[in-house]
């Protein structure tokens, strides 16, 4: 199964720079999980229906989704709505075991390069995307978007939107309302923009948890 949302966020946002964004940023981390959930959104293995959430189990999976697996089963088992359901994606250990997943596939196709990162005396391995495939995802996107084409990419344009990010990957202020308003024509966006706008949700109240826990 391709997860292209996940795929495609960590093409355009892991920097290396002074922190890398995927291992030591919370945000956006969760953010990342988030793309997983709607890849699985999009190739049907989680459905929404009236704010609950159901997860086909039968379809196989990478397993660097093991955690996140489990993470999910164990939380739909206590209650199906989809703020709970979203609780999985502030997970470090999910976002840990993703991003290496997904970092291998991507290093196998060239897109990113093997880089290691020191934090608190303890080495990390990022993969840091090439100036061509960062770039490609850009273009990638405002050409979906423009078309109506692939749902992945409406996925990304709405975490990217979530994330108040947009203006990073398009600059210029016309062509994001155009963009915007392109997104918004689709069907498929308001469920896409439901599962974004609770995750922030849940996101937030995680970062204020955990800054009042680190204070």
């Amino acid at each position: 199964m391709e997860l292209i949302t996940a795929e495609k966020y960590l093409l355009i946002t892991e920097r290396i720079g002074k922190r890398p964004m995927l291992r030591t940023r919370f945000t956006s981390q969760a953010y990342f999980v988030v793309a997983v959930f709607l890849d699985l959104a999009t190739n049907h293995v989680i459905s929404l229906k009236d704010d609950r959430v159901t997860f086909n189990q039968s379809v196989q999976l990478p397993g660097y989704l093991s955690v996140f697996v489990k993470e999910l089963t164990e939380t739909l088992s206590q209650d199906d709505r989809l703020e709970n359901a979203l609780k999985p994606v502030t997970s470090w250990d999910i976002a840990n075991q993703v991003y290496d997943g997904v970092g291998v596939k991507l290093l196998a196709n060239h897109q990113v390069e093997r880089v290691t990162f020191q934090n608190n005396l303890k080495p990390h391995t990022i993969y840091e995307p090439t100036d061509q495939a960062r770039k490609a995802v850009s273009t990638w996107l405002m050409d979906q978007v423009t078309r109506s084409a692939e749902v992945s990419a409406l996925n990304l344009f709405e975490i990217l939107r979530q994330m108040t990010a947009l203006k990073w990957v398009v600059p210029d202020e016309q062509q994001r309302q155009e963009l915007m308003e392109k997104a918004s024509q689709r069907s498929e966006d308001a469920g896409i923009q439901k599962i974004t706008a609770a995750a922030a949700d849940v996101i937030t109240r995680k970062r204020f948890w955990l800054d009042s826990w680190l204070s």
